[in-house]
């Protein structure tokens, strides 16, 4: 079983967590770990994405603490051996890394704290054909099949790359320890890889864009500021939640764009009555839009497609609408289609069945198209209103428009809505996802454990929580215990 799960247990089992043994040295300073791995990121000049990754809280909460520790189906002979060498106390960091010639297939970085380098090599020695060991100037590389490892007596190294040779990863892994002991810093490095989260994970936008371009043979734009900046996720199974926050980290001219409402409670009133169990609501600031639209988009989208050298095939692709839609916008703004408000409500009348409320703010250039499309229609729904300024639909007289008699009813763990201008909720206990997912086992056994979830964000971030119906257990541990069912189930299906 060990071949199998080898890669995957190098690079994530491993760093598991069991009890240190008194023998055992003592575990480095974390914040010179996170000095060091901070150093290094701050070096890469081709850094697309970076993170870190808090392996003892994952596999205690996905394993330690759930039914998997006792099913036979976790290799804990393996995650013995490794913790024997691994400071698993300590964060694994990774880089993502543009080869400026294919984005799909990046390299990767995995840096760790080791205890031991002759022992590690002992361990992998089950798990891998090791073959040929170079140690030069105080670095062991060992290149099994897929990854090439470098060891120093403090650090394990391994680089994930397509069609490297050896001589090319030893540069690389050289270039990484000498990155950990470069002492250069990027506050906004380190403020991200501090976060306590379980998984952190952040893009660099200039570089994504830079790697992007290059690789549909396309002009690599000019420095541009407004893409300058870093978008982070830090994702967190807590007791009864999972948290994923996003922070923005953008330029003073990204910053200003100011293409959000404050905020999307006047839509609200837009509604249908009742109690939905799902909403969404939008309100964005249309000036704002129109100045960026004027001021970095100069050339349509389909345009650009058409005048970059990709291949034939894809701009075949781009539907002629595109264009044709594109042109009026050109010419008459974006302001004469859209104002930039929309709310859309989903209420549960059974299991199986689903009523409707939608309300989207318009222009007079939008309103002859969507009467065309929408007033053939029209007697399939409670109440249909389109003018020059919005469209309005409800599908049914319960949940139709808001007056002093009907209103909206909003559950208390909803009463958010609206408080960002992208906001949004799904009460997934009222929902009839089983219809949706009627052979999708595994995808229903999860929203089974799960209760409700919300949305609130705007230019800067924002904040996704879905809670469990158990808001006692931790959240992934309670995934986790599905999992000896589910493969049991599989088995004898």
């Amino acid at each position: 079983m060990r071949i199998y799960i080898a890669i995957l247990g190098t690079v994530c089992l491993l760093f598991s967590c069991t009890n240190a043994d008194k023998s055992e040295p003592k575990v480095p300073s974390k914040e010179i770990w996170q000095n060091a791995a901070e150093a290094y990121l701050a070096s890469e000049s081709n850094l697309i994405s970076f993170g870190a990754v808090r392996i003892d809280q994952m596999l205690r909460k996905a394993i330690y603490d759930s039914k998997l520790s006792d099913s036979g189906l976790v290799p804990t002979d393996m995650i013995e051996d490794y913790s024997k060498v691994i400071y698993t106390e300590l964060p694994m960091y990774y880089a993502v890394k543009s080869n400026l010639r294919d984005i799909t297939t990046p390299d990767v970085v995995l840096v760790c704290k080791i205890k031991d380098a002759s022992l590690a090599i002992e361990i992998m020695k089950k798990d891998f054909q090791i073959g040929e060991i170079i140690e030069e100037n105080g670095v062991k590389y060992l290149f099994p099949s897929g990854i090439k490892i470098g060891l120093t007596n403090n650090e394990m190294i391994i680089y994930i790359s397509d069609n490297i040779d050896n001589k090319r990863a030893r540069r690389e892994i050289e270039n990484t320890i000498d990155g950990l002991k470069s002492k250069k810093n990027n506050s906004e490095i380190a403020q991200i890889i501090a976060a306590q989260d379980d998984i952190t994970f952040a893009i660099i936008m200039q570089q994504v864009l830079k790697s992007f371009t290059t690789t549909l043979n396309a002009e690599v734009p000019e420095h541009n500021e407004l893409i300058e900046g870093t978008i982070t996720m830090h994702l967190s199974f807590e007791k009864g939640k999972i948290i994923l926050t996003n922070t923005n980290y953008l330029s003073q001219q990204a910053s200003g764009l100011n293409i959000f409402a404050k905020n999307s409670k006047p839509m609200l009133n837009k509604l249908g009555a009742g109690s939905p169990s799902a909403a969404i609501t939008l309100a964005l600031n249309m000036q704002g839009l129109e100045k960026l639209r004027k001021q970095y988009l100069p050339k349509s989208i389909s345009n650009a497609i058409q005048d970059s050298d990709l291949d034939a095939s894809i701009k075949r692709a781009v539907p002629r609408e595109l264009s044709v839609i594109e042109a009026f916008i050109q010419k008459d703004g974006l302001q004469r289609y859209i104002d930039g408000n929309f709310a859309f409500g989903q209420y549960s009348v059974d299991e199986k069945h689903m009523e409707y409320s939608a309300y989207f703010g318009i222009g007079p250039r939008l309103e002859e198209i969507l009467k065309n499309e929408f007033n053939p229609i029209k007697g399939f729904f409670h109440s249909l209103e389109i003018d020059d300024t919005r469209m309005e639909l409800y599908t049914s007289e319960a949940n139709g428009p808001q007056n002093n008699v009907n209103k909206l009813q909003l559950k208390p763990q909803f009463e958010a809505l609206g408080a960002k201008p992208i906001s949004a909720f799904w009460d997934i206990e009222q929902n009839p996802y089983k219809e949706l997912f009627m052979n999708e086992i595994v995808i229903q056994r999860i929203l089974e454990l799960l209760k409700h979830m919300t949305l609130n964000a705007d230019l800067t971030g924002g904040e996704l929580i879905i809670t469990m119906k158990d808001e006692e257990e931790n959240s992934m541990t309670q995934i986790a215990n599905l999992i000896p069912s589910l493969i049991l189930g599989s088995i004898f299906q």
